[in-house]
C-alpha cells in the first residue's frame, strides 16, 4: 500500500499532518468518567448499523482524542404522511410544530466528531415597548374582567365607570396628540418648556415570544491516513447535501423541476461521553430538538494551502482523482424548529 504522505506543491514543502493531528486531539483533559477501563475498547458510538444507516466518524476512532467525548449529528429521512398530534420529538418533546410531526423518526446517516472546546446554548425571550395611554391603563382591567367573566353586562359598566375617572387624563393626551398632529412645529414643546412639565408616554415592558435557539460548532480536520481523508471528504458531502433542497414534482402533477422544490431534511444532535462502558448521552449538556441546517462554511487549507498525494474521492454520488487537503475546516449552524418551553427544561433541553 503506496504512503499515505504530504503533497509537496509551489507554495513549499508539506509538512505530515499526523503529528499535528496527534496532538491537537491529547491537548484537552481527559476526565475520570470517561477514562475507559482495562480491557474496554474506549468510545463506542451509540447507534448500531443494524437498519442499513451510513456510519462516519473522525477521527477514526473517537477514543484517540483523549477527552471520552463527542457530538453525534443524526441525519434525518424524511417521510411524508399524515400528521398526527401524537409524534414527539427526541427527548419525549412533544412536536408542536408540522415540521416536527411529518418527519419520520428513522435515521438515514449518523456522523461522529469530536467535541469541540466548547459548547454554547442560548436562550432568548422576545420582549417589547409598549406604550400604554391614560385610557387604556384606566380600562385595562375591566377590559380583562370581560374577557374572563361569565356576566358581560356587569364588566360592561364597569368599563365605562373606570372610563370617566380617567377622563382628564385622557383629555391631555388627546391634547398632546392633536398639537402635535395640526399644530405649528414644536407647539407641544414650546407649552412644556413655558410649564416646567412634560406628559411622559407610559410604557410596559410586553412579553411577545420565545426566539428559537441556534447551534454554532467549528471543526478542524487534518486526516493523518487516506481512509480518514476520505471519512473528512464524505463527512464534509453529507452536510452540504443534507441541509440543500431537491427539485420534486409539482403540487398537481408533472415535472415541477424548474419551480418546485423539497424541503431539506432535518438533524438530531446528541451529546456523548464514553463512560468505560461504551457511549452514553451526556445528561449534564443540554439536549437539542430537531433542527435544521442552515448554514456550511467549508474552508480548505491553512496560512498556506498544503494537500497529500494524490488519490481518488469515494462520495457516494460521484467520484474522482484529486489532492486531498491536509486541513478542512468545517463550521455548521443549526436552528431548532420548535421553541423551548418550561416543560421542555424540566426534559434536559
Amino acid at each position: 500500500m503506496p504512503i499515505f504522505k504530504p503533497f509537496r506543491n509551489l507554495q513549499g514543502r508539506g509538512k505530515d499532518a499526523a503529528s499535528s493531528a496527534s496532538q491537537s486531539f491529547t491537548s484537552s483533559p481527559n476526565p475520570a468518567s470517561s477514562v475507559p477501563t482495562s480491557g474496554q475498547s474506549g468510545v463506542r458510538t451509540p447507534a448500531q448499523n443494524k437498519m442499513g444507516i451510513k456510519m462516519l466518524q473522525y477521527p477514526s476512532k473517537l477514543d484517540v482524542a483523549g477527552q471520552g467525548h463527542y457530538i453525534i449529528f443524526k441525519i434525518m429521512d424524511i417521510k411524508e404522511g399524515k400528521i398526527q398530534k401524537s409524534n414527539q420529538n427526541m427527548g419525549g418533546k412533544r412536536g408542536r410544530t408540522l415540521t416536527s410531526r411529518r418527519s419520520s423518526n428513522r435515521v438515514k446517516t449518523q456522523i461522529g466528531l469530536y467535541m469541540p472546546p466548547s459548547v454554547k446554548t442560548e436562550y432568548k425571550s422576545e420582549y417589547q415597548n409598549q406604550e400604554i395611554g391614560a385610557l387604556s391603563e384606566a380600562v385595562g382591567q375591566s377590559v380583562a374582567d370581560a374577557v374572563s367573566a361569565s356576566s358581560f353586562e356587569g364588566a360592561a359598566k364597569n368599563i365605562f365607570k373606570n372610563a370617566k375617572g380617567a377622563a382628564k387624563d385622557a383629555a391631555i393626551d388627546m391634547a398632546i396628540a392633536a398639537g402635535n398632529m395640526l399644530g405649528p412645529q414644536g407647539l407641544v414643546e414650546a407649552g412644556q418648556i413655558l410649564s416646567g412639565k412634560i406628559r411622559s408616554k407610559k410604557m410596559e415592558l410586553m412579553f411577545k415570544g420565545v426566539g428559537r435557539r441556534t447551534f454554532n460548532y467549528t471543526f478542524i480536520f487534518i486526516p493523518k491516513s487516506k481512509e480518514e481523508s476520505n471519512q473528512v471528504d464524505n463527512i464534509v458531502y453529507e452536510f452540504k447535501k443534507a441541509m440543500l433542497p431537491s427539485y420534486t414534482t409539482g403540487f398537481l402533477g408533472g415535472s415541477g423541476n424548474d419551480r418546485t422544490l423539497k424541503i431539506p431534511t432535518t438533524f438530531n444532535i446528541e451529546y456523548f461521553f464514553d463512560s468505560g462502558q461504551g457511549g452514553r448521552l451526556n445528561n449534564f449538556l443540554n439536549k437539542i430538538s430537531t433542527c435544521y441546517l442552515t448554514d456550511v462554511s467549508v474552508q480548505y487549507g491553512g496560512d498556506r494551502y498544503k494537500a497529500y498525494s494524490p488519490s481518488s474521492t469515494t462520495r457516494p454520488a460521484g467520484g474522482g482523482e484529486g489532492a486531498p487537503p491536509q486541513k478542512t475546516v468545517l463550521t455548521l449552524n443549526f436552528s431548532e424548529i420548535e421553541i423551548i418551553t418550561q416543560e421542555d427544561i424540566d426534559l434536559g433541553f
